[in-house]
């Protein structure tokens, strides 16, 4: 009932403040009403990323999916860019803490502590996701440092100067990182890193054991989008997925050209709705991201609710939504 009383006071307020949703439920026929139920939500139209890139365009920076003025909001970021057109998204003070709150409880999830010392191997660009990885730490009590502008040559005297007990960074980076010590290969590269946490490449799988094997430390995978902020995360108990913040959102998995729901398990485009994002959020929206919805899972490290089986794959080119398709 939590749930459907934060879906009720999102759609609420963007029936009243936000232009962007209220035109487009609006043209689709969608009364204002409150929901019943959660099932409820897919009597509303689903968002499509080249619906908010052409909002953008034509009233920037923003456009019009914002429920508070300009002048309110606080941060600007926008996406990467690295496979689709970029789009910016911006938080006011509230929204902005609330992506930080999701951010910390997947540190949580993953088991690190307030203790623990971070190195952030990774650059800090134009894009959310390494300030909202960052600030998640912060915001747990971590101490945090950066060290992507600096050579390997200076990342590794970093490592041994600080000696953190976690490293967080493309797999990639961390295993040129890891190369680059004395020894590489025959022990581990830094000792003291108990903990890999992986973010900004998919399908890394392929590296989990090199990576485990070079730092003698445990991988943990996180996914999260400029969008939505952080979405999902690995426990200790690595069930072969990553537990969704059920508390944050509602998610569903739909057949990726008829837009039609899929069974429990199946693969399917993940759809996203933030509940308390409500200054600018995403209501049904293609995240143009392949998944399998697992819900109800019981883990072994005593959370239940929805795991992301298998991870998360963007969606190959014969199956992008098209923005012409209505399911």
């Amino acid at each position: 009932m939590i749930r459907l009383r934060q879906l009720n006071r999102l759609l609420g307020h963007a029936w009243e403040h936000n232009p962007f949703y209220r035109r487009k439920w609006t043209a689709a026929g969608v009364r204002q009403r409150r929901l019943s139920r959660l099932e409820d939500l897919a009597d509303f139209p689903l968002t499509m990323r080249v619906e908010l890139v052409a909002d953008q365009t034509a009233s920037p920076p923003l456009g019009s999916n914002r429920a508070r003025p300009l002048a309110e909001f606080r941060r600007i970021h926008r996406s990467s860019g690295t496979t689709r057109t970029p789009v910016f998204w911006g938080d006011t003070a509230r929204t902005w803490r609330w992506i930080l709150e999701g951010s910390e409880r997947l540190f949580q999830l993953a088991g690190v502590q307030p203790a623990d010392r971070l190195l952030f191997a990774m650059g800090f660009g134009p894009s959310s996701g390494p300030w909202i990885i960052y600030e998640g730490a912060h915001r747990l009590g971590c101490l945090c440092f950066t060290s992507a502008a600096v050579e390997v040559g200076e990342q590794r005297r970093w490592l041994e100067q600080f000696r953190p007990s976690i490293l967080v960074g493309k797999p990639s980076a961390l295993l040129a990182l890891a190369a680059a010590g004395p020894g590489a290969g025959r022990r581990p590269a830094s000792p003291g890193v108990r903990m890999l946490i992986l973010t900004g490449e998919p399908n890394f799988e392929s590296l989990r054991g090199r990576l485990e094997r070079a730092w003698g430390a445990e991988c943990f995978d996180r996914y999260g989008l400029t969008e939505a902020g952080s979405v999902a995360g690995e426990c200790p108990a690595h069930p072969g997925g990553m537990h969704l913040l059920d508390e944050a959102f509602i998610a569903e998995s739909i057949d990726p050209l008829t837009g039609r729901p899929v069974a429990n398990g199946a693969p399917g485009e993940l759809v996203l709705t933030t509940l308390g994002r409500v200054d600018r959020p995403i209501i049904r929206y293609r995240t143009g991201d392949r998944v399998r919805l697992v819900r109800d899972y019981a883990c072994a490290c005593g959370r239940s609710g929805t795991l992301l089986l298998g991870g998360v794959r963007r969606l190959g080119a014969d199956e992008t939504p098209k923005a012409r398709r209505k399911p």
